[in-house]
């Protein structure tokens, strides 16, 4: 046999043996997947919501943006960046000068020609999402964004392009706001976004993930950022394990903070702390688990996650830190990030049964096995069902009835995204991922209407799973 057809032997073997281990993962993943029920028919545009109570004496959402804008004008306040450059098409990493102006907000929250740096940042959004791209901002010097509680220089404006709602995101983290468990969680609020004078839609403003002040605190701020083929990428891409990443539970852990010039041989100690992590879920220790993990914060992560049926939870944007020193040092879990396909915004696991978050993440998915972790869960889901999402669904409806024609705004911009769902257009690449219930809505309202069904559906199998 020549050298040749060897070598176009052994190319075919290796092809095959390729194809069967994707078939098997396939056939895995097929088996294993939760079996979704019979589907809910989609609500009515214009359908009535859900009875919706606020907690006892406590009738008003916290945290409402009403001192952005003069009494009785519900709208979003206007951020104008301008730059030389198209901040669309270029390369995502590029950093450029521009400057910034905020419009269309109370007066103390104004903002008129400070100098800023603008880049891309994101992901799957970046890549396709060429029509709404999301952006990072960093002014020269920290200071407050519209109501912020804290100063910073870096802000991100997230496009939540792949979310005809426009805020599952900006509900997750308001959620998480209110639970005390975790030791922060991203500033947000919604705004319209002008790029050189031209309008470009509905953003959120948030913080960064970093450890300036008022964010992240302590000696680590890392994510979990991917498995075992995006550990493969980055080697072929010349990052070096143990210095730009560390390999934990099959899991590509990302160090935000300390920057890598900075790092000495910390990423050794942090991937021997992870794997005493990784092995004390595993093994199901909670004594063990206690001395290593703040268990609130650990509890508030998981149950947003498993409320929201984060699509991301398996290896994706799950943040931790590292506090504390001696006897007291622990991860804590937080903060939360990116809920575009959550709450039924996902073509595979759209309804709003079955346990998610536990299934998806396999340290989850030992802990929730744990007779200790699922008791203080339980009795966690109990106190925030009856507190902080009722505040959370009265906050949904607040931007449903006040908010319609600023969400409006955003859709006669991209108009394609709802001419697809009604079967007019062409379809970009990722509107192959929406689920069929959310593709009959084609308005905004109505889109907010059907994402608080399926919230309060979500609750009311929670709360079985939970106390069955």
């Amino acid at each position: 046999m020549t050298k040749m057809k060897k070598f176009i032997l052994t190319a075919w073997i290796l092809f095959a043996a390729v194809l069967a281990v994707f078939v098997f993962y396939y056939l895995y993943e097929r088996i294993n997947r939760p079996s979704p029920s019979e589907v809910t028919p989609p609500f009515a545009n214009g359908s009535t919501l859900p009875i919706i109570t606020p907690p006892p004496g406590q009738p008003d959402p916290p945290n409402l943006p009403v001192a952005l804008m003069p009494e009785g004008v519900f709208d979003f306040p206007s951020i104008h960046l301008y730059s030389t450059y198209d901040p669309f098409t270029v390369e995502r990493n590029f950093w450029h000068d521009g400057t910034l102006r905020v419009t269309g907000t109370a007066e103390p929250f104004l903002i008129e020609g400070a100098d800023i740096r603008i880049r891309g940042r994101g992901n799957s959004t970046w890549s396709v999402g060429q029509e709404k791209r999301p952006l990072r901002i960093r002014f020269d010097t920290p200071r407050t964004f519209l109501d912020s509680p804290h100063a910073a220089r870096d802000w991100v404006l997230i496009a939540n392009l792949f979310d005809a709602s426009l805020i599952r995101t900006h509900i997750a983290f308001y959620l998480a706001g209110m639970l005390e468990g975790m030791p922060w969680s991203p500033f947000s609020r919604l705004v319209h976004v002008y790029i050189n004078g031209e309008y470009q839609g509905v953003y959120q403003l948030a913080d960064e993930r970093n450890n300036e002040e008022g964010r992240a605190d302590g000696d680590f701020l890392f994510e979990i950022d991917g498995s075992a083929p995006s550990r493969d990428r980055r080697l072929s891409e010349g990052e070096v394990e143990g210095v730009d990443f560390v390999f934990v539970n099959g899991w590509v852990i990302d160090v935000r903070h300390p920057r890598r010039r900075d790092r000495d041989n910390h990423m050794e100690y942090l991937k021997q702390y992870l794997e005493r992590v990784d092995d004390a879920i595993k093994n199901r220790d909670f004594t063990a688990l206690e001395s290593l993990v703040d268990i609130p914060s650990l509890i508030d992560f998981y149950l947003v996650q498993e409320f929201f049926k984060n699509l991301d939870v398996g290896d994706r944007s799950i943040f931790m830190q590292m506090r504390g020193e001696g006897d007291a040092r622990r991860i804590y879990f937080g903060p939360v990030w990116d809920f575009d396909r959550s709450a039924g915004n996902t073509v595979a696991w759209f309804t709003p049964e079955y346990i998610f978050a536990a299934w998806r993440n396999s340290w989850f998915a030992d802990l929730i096995e744990m007779a200790e972790f699922f008791e203080m869960a339980a009795i966690r889901w109990q106190e925030i069902s009856h507190v902080q999402i009722p505040h959370t669904f009265l906050y949904m409806q607040y931007l449903s009835e006040n908010y319609e024609h600023a969400f409006d705004r955003n859709f006669e911009r991209h108009p394609h995204i709802f001419n697809v769902f009604a079967g007019n257009g062409e379809e970009p690449p990722w509107l192959v991922m929406i689920p069929p219930p959310i593709r009959n809505i084609q308005t905004a309202r109505g889109q907010i209407e059907y994402l608080i069904h399926w919230l309060n559906e979500r609750v009311w199998w929670l709360n079985r799973y939970f106390f069955p």
